[in-house]
């Protein structure tokens, strides 16, 4: 089982600072944290401002581009999947 947690709002309403302040204090309890960041425009600006979480364990995919919601909702649904193979049974918050 893969926990999820969701972290949605409006814009400039503080997602992606919430978001690397929570992956960080999980990563900090040594708890694995995968974020699967979701952006609708060409270019993912969030994934820049995250990528410096990678240094501290935490795993950052991206979901980009999307236009089309069926297309977009497949990609999001593969990718999850996709990262929770990775892990195996283990949860994407597993203790180390």
């Amino acid at each position: 089982m893969v926990q999820v947690d969701l972290i949605t709002g409006f814009l400039g309403a503080g997602k992606t600072t919430f978001l690397r302040r929570y992956a960080a204090w999980w990563a900090g309890q040594g708890v694995k944290v995968c974020v699967l960041e979701n952006d609708f425009g060409a270019v993912n600006v969030d994934a820049m401002l995250l990528q410096d979480l990678e240094a501290q364990g935490v795993e950052l995919e991206t979901i980009s581009g999307g236009c089309d919601c069926d297309t977009h909702q497949r990609r999001m649904r593969t990718k999850l999947i996709s990262m929770a193979m990775q892990i195996g049974r283990a949860s994407c918050r597993e203790r180390v």
